[in-house]
């Protein structure tokens, strides 16, 4: 396989780098002003909370990204998907979900587990609210690597924390409002005022709607566009000083969606007669053959049944018109010939409540949270434009219950779920004068969700209609109305002064789960074959089509690290770390058909060695902050789409190695400049025979996966910004910002075939923004992203062989352009 010789070339460069950045940072800050250098004020100290209690970002031994307020809106970072721009080996799929160093969400199935632990305030959230925009934040934590002492379970790829702002004891207020293209309307705010001295109170809310960045061709329908956005979220922060050793935090957030918004817009097929779509070689804008799809079932294998309902479809419907002329589909990223309008409708309750008492040297805090969220999503699973595919008007049976007569052929997907979390977390962190201190704690989750996914087929649901057969059976059904969740843990870490430039870590963690779930899967092909006539009496026991899974699992996590801070002539201040880690992220229950032979899959273990350097300079005006690592897999989760649609979750050994490079720059008052690389190199390390497509009838025998890279793995990537402000007349500021995002060529899939490689992609966004610096009340600004209007394919999936096994391609946003107004009050 193609890869990047990473051992030599990561050793050489990280050796030679600091001292090259060294030296040009003292020859830049020689040459200039000096009436410029003692008016900058250097870079700021940002402060975050890796370990449980707070120090600053260059003393904390890991690699870790922060941004504070200020620096998300410099850099535009509105919701999670905006994080890959910003932070080194860092990818986040179209469903929110994140990719760190090649490490993520690889198992499919509805007791699975995230790899990265996604928190707000510190409380961790086992379903990820990745539908909600960034507002009123004070800081977002990027810990990169296996967390598995301090957080422990399910972050072997990492942690992101959001850390929203707090209430504080004066009057302030603000509003903002973004006018964007498609119709773009944004709002953020918030009002903070004390109630008495001892009660502080913070609201904040946000808003998003604009319409769908893709437009449909199909004919006869009542839409334009989809995949849009109409969304709000409400929040309430509270903190009771209820003396001067004890505070509590009480934290209220409110989400809502209801849009047109698609998990899938459009589809890559290249038409092959037997298998719907054969994508081994090249990817098209063709629409699977239908003699081996959804639309084959009236006129094939059901082809009785719905005879004798006086129901028939036209062969071949999608590539042809009535008069048999050939149908055009449009090769258009931005263009769907998509016939059925989504919609997604979520909401989403986070209450949390965190008291913190300070005895002196000890501080106790507990954090009490409780997490609920539903959704429900519908959307165009044939992705073609059905209309006269009927020759006789039929009932189809829509996922809302309306039943219509139509001679329109639609499948529709329906995916649902919802999930309640209730989370308790004690802990004491030491604040001891002495060479030792340590954090000490115990957690407790209990975990309840229900997933549901459901195929519409036009013809099987008007047999339904008629009561030919059990409701339940007019669709294709994956089931899931029952996953538990309980585990708990005890951690400790503690943290060691060898002498004042030296301190060692140790921690360690214990971890218990246990996991039941009840699924089932069912389709009119379980009553299978039907007779004319004898269909009507069909007996079938829904009740006997669930089967039941449970698994325990347990284990020790931990690590062990230092941290030295030398005293050197050509840095401020500089630290050498290196940490050995073990990582682990909970086993599962292989959902439906596939529980009988394999019944669980194994937990994934990551043992990391990670070593790096965090350097100031040129009196704090340049920060080098340069990582490597290597992980060792043992029993990485992977999953996939069988051919029944089912999925199945195994293990494989795999590694991870790569190198991170964060810099920086504040030469001169005004001026920012900010530069990341990264490189990565994953390869599977053990034999493991699979077949890239399970289902294929034509015989595609298995391949052997070792060798391959991991999905979501590019090689490298590179993220440049520069910022310039500077004073205009009578108290005003302006300033400017550029930056682009270039990503390598990644892999889909694990199994590393040619159509699942993606081309490598870049994007580039620029932004002015005005400020109103003597009173600090308006701030003006003018955006745009994407700014070249780049369609590259940042995801691609694979669908079952329902639709003849097309891939699903995830599209950057289109440019998008606008202005942003915000007014503080006073």
């Amino acid at each position: 396989m193609p890869a990047i010789n990473l051992k030599n070339s990561m050793l050489s460069i990280i050796a030679l780098l600091p001292f090259a950045f060294s030296t040009l940072a003292q020859d830049v800050a020689q040459a200039i002003d000096e009436k410029k250098k003692k008016e900058n004020a250097g870079l700021e100290v940002i402060e975050v909370t890796a370990q449980k209690r707070v120090t600053t970002l260059q003393e904390t031994p890991i690699a870790i990204s922060a941004f504070n307020g200020a620096m998300l809106e410099d850099q535009d970072i509105q919701d999670s998907a905006d994080m890959q721009f910003a932070v080194p080996n860092v990818m986040v799929t179209a469903g929110g979900d994140y990719s760190v160093r090649g490490v993520g969400d690889n198992a499919v199935s509805s007791s699975a587990d995230p790899g990265m632990g996604v928190h707000i305030n510190g409380v961790y959230l086992s379903v990820n609210a990745s539908q909600n925009e960034f507002y009123d934040v004070q800081s977002i934590e990027v810990l990169r690597g296996p967390q598995g002492t301090l957080f422990g379970r399910n972050t072997t790829a990492g942690v992101v924390n959001t850390i929203t702002k707090r209430p504080s004891d004066i009057f302030e207020a603000a509003i903002t409002t973004d006018i964007a293209n498609y119709n773009g309307l944004r709002t953020k705010g918030y009002l903070n005022f004390p109630i008495s001295d001892s009660v502080l109170q913070r609201f904040a809310f946000s808003t998003v709607k604009r319409d769908g960045y893709s437009e449909t061709v199909a004919r006869d329908v009542d839409f334009d566009t989809l995949d849009g956005r109409d969304q709000w979220s409400l929040r309430s922060s509270t903190i009771f000083e209820f003396s001067d050793n004890a505070e509590g935090f009480l934290f209220a957030q409110y989400f809502r969606e209801h849009s047109d918004r698609s998990v899938s817009v459009g589809v890559l097929c290249k038409a092959d007669p037997i298998l719907g779509c054969d994508n081994s070689e090249t990817l098209g804008y063709e629409y699977p053959n239908t003699s081996f799809t959804d639309g084959s079932l009236a006129n094939g294998s059901l082809a009785g049944l719905f005879a004798s309902l006086g129901y028939a479809t036209r062969p071949d419907f999608y590539n042809t018109n009535l008069d048999g002329s050939p149908r055009q589909y449009p090769n258009d990223p931005r263009k769907v010939a998509t016939d059925y309008q989504p919609t997604f409708n979520a909401e989403d309750l986070l209450l949390s409540f965190e008291f913190n008492y300070d005895f002196g040297d000890y501080v106790f805090t507990s954090v009490s949270a409780y997490h609920d969220r539903d959704n429900e999503a519908h959307r165009d699973f044939d992705n073609g434009d059905g209309a006269d595919a009927m020759l006789v008007a039929q009932t189809l049976l829509l996922p809302e219950g309306r039943s219509e007569p139509t001679t329109r052929h639609s499948t529709t997907r329906t995916d649902s779920g919802a999930s309640k979390q209730y989370s308790q977390e004690f802990r004491v962190a030491s604040y001891l004068e002495g060479p030792f201190n340590y954090t000490a704690g115990a957690f407790y989750l209990k975990y309840e969700g229900e997933s549901l996914i459901r195929f519409l087929i036009p013809e099987v649901t008007a047999v339904a209609a008629f009561k030919a057969i059990p409701d339940e059976l007019g669709a294709f059904t994956f089931e899931t109305p029952e996953v538990f969740t309980d585990s708990w843990a005890v951690f400790t870490e503690g943290y060691y002064d060898v002498t004042e430039d030296l301190t060692l870590t140790v921690g360690i963690r214990y971890t218990e789960e246990e996991k039941s779930t009840k699924t089932r899967t069912y389709s009119p092909l379980d009553i299978y074959p039907f007779a004319p006539g004898s269909y009507l009496t069909s007996d079938f026991d829904m009740e006997s089509t669930y089967k039941f899974g449970d698994g325990e699992w347990e284990e020790f996590t931990g690590k062990v690290g230092f941290g030295y801070t030398p005293d050197l002539e050509m840095t401020d201040e500089t630290l050498f770390f290196g940490t050995l880690s073990r990582g682990y992220k909970g086993g599962g229950i292989n959902p439906g058909a596939s529980e009988s032979s394999f019944p669980t899959f194994d937990p994934e273990y990551i043992n990391a060695l990670e070593v790096g350097t965090k350097n100031t300079m040129a009196d704090h005006t340049f920060q080098a902050n340069i990582t490597a690592f290597f992980y060792k897999y043992d029993g990485l989760q992977v999953g996939g789409i069988l051919g029944d649609g089912t999925t199945f979750n195994t293990n494989v050994d795999a590694e991870v190695k790569g190198a991170e490079f964060e810099f920086v720059a504040a030469p001169i008052d005004g001026l920012r400049v900010n530069l990341n690389l990264s490189f990565l190199d994953s390869e599977v390390i053990e034999d493991f025979l699979t077949s890239p497509d399970i289902s294929s009838p034509s015989g595609s025998g298995p391949v052997n996966l070792k060798g391959n890279s991991l999905q979501y793995s590019p090689e490298s990537s590179v993220q440049f910004g520069i910022q310039y402000s500077h004073e205009l007349s009578d108290g005003w500021e302006i300033s400017y910002r550029a930056q682009t995002y270039w990503q390598d060529t990644f892999y889909s899939r694990l199994y590393n075939i040619k159509t699942d490689k993606q081309d490598s992609w870049s994007q580039s966004d620029f932004s002015v923004t005005v400020r109103d610096i003597a009173d600090e009340t308006w701030e003006f600004e003018l955006y745009v992203k994407n700014a070249a209007d780049e369609a590259s394919i940042t995801g691609l999936g694979v669908d079952n062989s329902l639709v003849g096994r097309y891939r699903t391609p995830t599209y950057l946003d289109p440019r998008t352009y606008g202005v942003r107004v915000t007014y503080h009050f006073e």
